[in-house]
């Protein structure tokens, strides 16, 4: 996602950034943004040597929604199917080996369940995790005016 803003103050690699609110910011979280009316500011990291005023362009590298689906989608599907194999393959071992389509669906239903215990795990070690990270990539304009 790209944004525009102005610098408002620059140190040490880092700057605070003033930008407007968009429709793309709504739930991102990934520059830190904190409320200000209908302006946020992000702690971005400065790789240009941005000063106070400069017009910028920041890049922030959100969550890849190929990934989310891949994860949400292919995760319980892949353990509904292992869990199917398992129970048909545990069930000769249990002495049932004529049952053992009943063993591989119920296998298939605890493994599936299980899933979502997986992506709840996935999904809490994500929040606890850093926030994708804002970069100033560009210097649009050198002492603009900040309004």
């Amino acid at each position: 996602m790209q944004e525009k803003g102005i610098v408002i103050e620059s140190s040490g690699g880092r700057a605070q950034v003033r930008i407007e609110r968009t429709e793309s910011c709504e739930g991102c979280h990934g520059c830190l943004y904190k409320d200000d009316g209908h302006f946020m500011v992000a702690d971005v990291v400065d790789r240009v040597g941005a000063a106070p005023g400069d017009r910028v362009r920041i890049e922030t590298e959100g969550a890849s929604p190929v990934k989310a689906s891949l994860l949400v989608f292919g995760v319980p599907l892949l353990m509904l199917f292992a869990g199917y194999a398992a129970g048909a393959a545990l069930a000769p071992a249990l002495g049932a080996p004529q049952a053992s389509q009943g063993i591989g669906i119920a296998g298939a239903a605890l493994f599936f369940a299980g899933s979502f215990g997986v992506l709840s795990l996935v999904n809490r070690r994500r929040a606890a995790g850093p926030a994708p990270r804002s970069v100033i990539v560009e210097v649009l304009d050198r002492q603009a005016a900040a309004t």
